[in-house]
């Protein structure tokens, strides 16, 4: 009778440590997803690929940002359709680049992210402003997409 408990004990704290393993593992998989889509969202703003960001978002997505300018705050809250509407419109885009140097990711049950991005916005290879990128994400049948896109932006001091 010890042998068998002691074996279903056994038994049993294995499961548990399996079973933990693989929430770190897709955890961690979940982690590495959302930072890709994120990161792949960056990319294809700065490059002004808009038909590249669809395929990120979630249906009604939006995109909020503020960003201080002529000593004030300028602030807008669209929703994915008109941030690209609005994309389009440039007729000279200045393309950029937005190293992050810093994600925060929360993760809540496998279906919903948190991601904060802290990043540097570049121009002609010069630091202009300090962005800190806000990203909520949604874990659906095709994968995680973007539900809320927002940021705050920062003037460099030269």
């Amino acid at each position: 009778m010890k042998k068998i408990t002691l074996l279903l004990f056994a038994f049993a704290i294995s499961n548990l440590l399996l079973a933990q393993q693989n929430v770190s593992t897709d955890l961690a998989k979940d982690g590495m997803a959302v930072k890709d889509v994120v990161k792949q969202f960056l990319t294809a703003a700065s490059n002004y690929d808009i038909d590249a960001m669809p395929n990120l978002f979630t249906k009604n997505a939006n995109i909020a940002g503020a960003s201080f300018k002529n000593e004030k705050w300028n602030t807008y809250n669209i929703t994915l359709e008109e941030f690209m509407v609005m994309l389009r419109s440039e007729t000279n885009p200045t393309k950029y680049t937005e190293p992050v140097s810093k994600f925060t990711i929360h993760i809540s049950e496998g279906k919903l992210a948190f991601v904060k991005a802290d990043a540097t916005l570049i121009v002609e290879d010069k630091a202009q402003r300090h962005n800190f990128d806000y990203f909520t994400l949604i874990k659906g049948n095709r994968g995680w997409k973007i539900i809320n896109g927002s940021y705050v932006s920062i003037r460099l001091k030269d």
